[in-house]
């Protein structure tokens, strides 16, 4: 069964954008069905909305959904899976470990050593298995660091896209031998798995960072208005209503910005981790 682990909605809210997944839950099954996949799970932000919007379409689709959720404890992220009712955030990540094995799911620490310091770090041993592999960290070395850490620490390995749109889907793919839900979650606790991936695409990256903005024009505005001050806040002002005119004339400057940016995380990633 080849499965996407990690992936969002338009039902998945960020705090500079509004949405930060651009795709509708039937937009996300429906291009888990044109990858190949056997499996998508739905981990939203905080919220099963999507993965509960998403399981109506599994039959059309010829896609088995599982409901999941990305929460946001006080130490970090961390990814449910085959749960049922939604686990507030900001809870201390054993809190939310236990509130997941209460409703028989699985804990996953996703993206554990992301430079933006989102994971739980080496609390990622408190979960089921480790995101070893995260096709949007694209420093490339925050995932050998989560793949060393896991092989140290004996942890179960899984890889997940961190879907933000449906052309992400199955970068980071987890394979198991099941044919059912209760079968994919019962190999992934006990690493029973195999990864298949790829890193996400720079053009793609970029494009969703911009569709994202277009689609949040008015929040995004708004959130520059109010907190947001000197030049910062002019530049991005004066930067915001470009996103209106891609793809176009402004490609040239996109592509630009999307390379330095690149380049920036990269030299970034490796300052960060030298030594480890």
């Amino acid at each position: 069964m080849k499965m996407e682990l990690h992936s969002h909605t338009t039902y998945s809210h960020g705090t500079k954008v509004y949405y930060d997944g651009i795709n509708s839950p039937e937009e996300m099954v429906e291009g888990a069905a044109l990858k190949g996949l056997d499996a998508i799970v739905i981990t939203d932000h905080n919220t099963m909305f999507g993965a509960e919007q998403a399981a109506k379409y599994a039959k059309k689709y010829g896609v088995m959904v599982i409901k999941g959720e990305e929460i946001s404890t006080s130490g970090g992220d961390i990814v449910a899976l085959g749960i049922e009712e939604v686990i507030r955030p900001r809870m201390s990540a054993e809190e939310t470990v236990d509130e997941i094995h209460s409703q028989g799911g699985v804990a996953i620490g996703v993206h554990p050593f992301a430079i933006k310091e989102i994971g739980l770090g080496e609390k990622a041993a408190l979960c089921d298995a480790a995101e070893v592999f995260n096709s949007l960290s694209i420093d490339r070395i925050s995932n050998r660091r989560a793949h060393k850490f896991a092989k140290r620490m004996k942890l179960n390995m899984v890889a997940g896209s961190d879907a933000h749109c449906r052309e992400m889907l199955g970068n980071g793919m987890t394979i198991v031998e099941a044919d059912s839900e209760e079968g994919a979650l019962k190999a992934i606790r006990t690493g029973k798995t195999a990864l298949q991936t790829t890193h996400t695409p720079l053009n793609v990256i970029k494009d969703l960072a911009i569709r994202r903005l277009v689609m949040s024009y008015d929040y995004t505005l708004k959130y520059i208005m109010e907190n947001y001050s000197g030049p910062k806040k002019m530049m991005s002002k004066a930067m915001l209503p470009m996103v209106k005119h891609y793809p176009g004339k402004v490609n040239l400057l996109f592509n630009l910005m999307s390379y330095i940016s690149f380049g920036g995380v990269v030299f970034y990633g490796i300052s960060k981790n030298m030594g480890r």
